[in-house]
């Protein structure tokens, strides 16, 4: 007797369960029911090109308006939003193709700028540590507001992207 409930429990256990993560960093894949050409074309026709300062107000149709870039089968994005968030995720993925359908691979991490400043708040505060205890409070707090930002944005992207590739 062959019991495969057990075996489709986990599966879907897997697809639905966020893990905690510790570092603002976030890659998965989306297998799509559009060929390779069609997954390019639809993460490209909601792509505009990057800009220094742009003037945007908070609406629902910011969810999938991106800049960046399209090159071959590869794409470095990051979402318009109409507020502003530093730790938003940036955004790379590539599409490679598998027959009938397309799998997405993507990364999301933070930009260079923070990943700097984080470093810097380290270096700066790692050696009071061990003095001072509000000085930890201070880091917390910092982290805390990265871990926030980046992950409320990145799974926000998420969502959007398997919608924009529809998804399986």
């Amino acid at each position: 007797m062959v019991l495969v409930a057990p075996a489709l429990a986990e599966k879907r256990l897997g697809r639905g369960r966020r893990d905690v993560k510790l570092i603002p960093y976030h890659r998965f894949e989306i297998t799509s029911a559009l060929p390779q050409i069609e997954a390019l074309h639809a993460i490209a026709s909601r792509i505009e090109e990057r800009k220094w300062f742009r003037i945007t107000a908070m609406s629902a149709a910011n969810d999938e308006r991106f800049s960046g870039t399209v090159a071959d089968n590869k794409f470095s994005i990051s979402r318009i939003m109409g507020y502003r968030n530093s730790f938003a995720p940036v955004i790379e993925g590539e599409i490679s193709e598998g027959g009938r359908f397309s799998r997405i691979q993507i990364t999301m991490r933070p930009s260079i700028s923070v990943a700097i400043f984080l470093g810097f708040i380290c270096l700066i505060f790692l050696p009071i540590f061990m003095v001072m205890a509000p000085v930890v409070l201070v880091a917390v707090f910092v982290y805390a507001m990265v871990m926030l930002g980046f992950w409320v944005e990145a799974n926000k992207i998420e969502q959007t992207l398997r919608r924009i590739f529809k998804a399986m």
